[in-house]
């Protein structure tokens, strides 16, 4: 970020395919985080959770901090998303598996509630620098209702 540091924790990462799930955390940092502040982050504190292109991180621009070392799979599940078609303006509610982040497993007509879930996009990393930059800035809080997850 252009005036500090975030915390990301990639929660998904398919043997294949350049698309990853990540959540992201603030606050807006002036230095990096410490271990210990990193192994307190929990699913429902992000500020932010979507689908994104790993090439910050193979590139390098995205420093890689190591392992939560009291990671489990169950306590970072993957959200539904949601797609709004072109023309008709339908909205369907998309969830995917963690060994595929390109092709939904599940699509169905979404629900009211639906509405909220985050939009089905790939973000790149400017993207995801833009969204988390503005949240954060924000200082919005984040409601994420684990009635959308996918385990």
């Amino acid at each position: 970020m252009p005036h500090g540091f975030a915390v990301g924790l990639v929660a998904r990462q398919p043997k294949r395919g350049p698309v990853i799930l990540g959540y992201f955390f603030g606050p807006l940092r002036k230095q990096l985080p410490d271990e210990a502040e990193l192994t307190q982050i929990k699913a429902e504190q992000a500020s932010l959770i979507c689908r994104l292109k790993d090439g910050a991180l193979h590139r390098g621009l995205w420093r890689v901090m190591g392992h939560h070392h009291h990671w489990r799979r169950k306590d970072w599940p993957s959200p539904a998303f949601l797609r709004r078609e072109g023309l008709s303006g339908r909205a369907i509610r998309l969830e995917y598996d963690g060994d595929n982040l390109t092709t939904p497993a599940r699509e169905k007509e979404a629900s009211i509630p639906d509405l909220s879930l985050p939009e089905d996009v790939v973000l790149d990393e400017s993207r995801v620098l833009d969204t988390l930059g503005k949240l954060l800035a924000e200082q919005k809080p984040v409601t994420i209702d684990p009635s959308h997850w996918v385990r």
